[in-house]
């Protein structure tokens, strides 16, 4: 019991900043089977976000209620996977101009091309956070976004060699893993939309590919930045797919 405990302390603070691991030992070996929860603090992140959003339509104007309910989601998981996206971006500006990628992305300093993936994935991702909560709909599209957007660090653990300093948890991190946090996305997802789930896998899916592609290519696998990446950007394209079947 304890060690199941564990295992979602350390799936919390892994993709949160929840200090919930300051309350309990936490290993390496606990992230290894908290993975499979990956996708429900996701659902988790995304209800705080949605519910966030919801609340403020019902005071603001749905731009500001959106703006509301995103920075919720930021101060929620510590802007860690929007910190992975600029990395990445100025890792991908780098390669462009023919420099080092991975240099670039230890460089602590923001580039130009994450500033614009910063502004532009936020500015489409409140856009539409402010659409689907208008009128005062509690938007279920938020919570299924946030479940099947936590598969693409462990797809991309199972896909890839880890490159990147600390993390050793990825070496237990195999298919079946993949396969078991996908189906609890599912079921999470099918819950919130229905059938409006289908167009959000496909391009959360086609958005890890890309992010894994590049960094397979670039980097020869996968690093912490990698992982956030592919999450904020799988978000993001999700909920702009289920906007455009709202």
């Amino acid at each position: 019991m304890r060690n199941g405990v564990r295992s979602v302390f350390a799936a919390v603070t892994f993709l949160t900043a929840i200090p919930l691991g300051r309350r309990a030992e936490v290993a390496p070996r606990h992230l290894e089977s908290g993975a499979l929860l990956f996708p429900l603090v996701g659902a988790v992140v995304g209800t705080l976000v949605a519910a966030t959003a919801w609340v403020a339509s019902l005071a603001f104007q749905p731009m500001i209620a959106g703006v509301i309910g995103v920075a919720c989601g930021i101060l929620v998981t510590g802007a860690l996977h929007l910190d992975g996206l600029a990395d990445v971006a100025d890792g991908v500006g780098a390669a462009l101009s023919g420099g080092d990628p991975a240099e670039a992305m230890r460089d602590p300093r923001l580039g130009v091309f994450g500033g614009t993936a910063l502004v532009l994935d936020l500015l489409l991702k409140i856009s539409v956070v402010a659409a689907l909560a208008e009128g005062g709909t509690f938007p279920t599209e938020v919570v299924a976004a946030g479940a099947v957007a936590r598969v693409a660090p462990i797809a991309l653990a199972a896909a890839l060699p880890y490159v990147g300093p600390r993390h050793t948890w990825t070496r237990a991190v195999g298919w079946r893993t993949c396969v078991g946090a996908s189906l609890l996305a599912v079921a999470i997802g099918v819950v919130a939309v229905g059938a409006a789930f289908t167009p959000m896998v496909i391009v959360a899916a086609a958005g890890t590919a890309i992010v894994g592609r590049w960094a397979a290519v670039r980097l020869g696998g996968t690093t912490g930045d990698v992982f956030g990446a592919a999450v904020e950007l799988s978000e993001t394209l999700a909920l702009a797919a289920a906007l455009a079947l709202a």
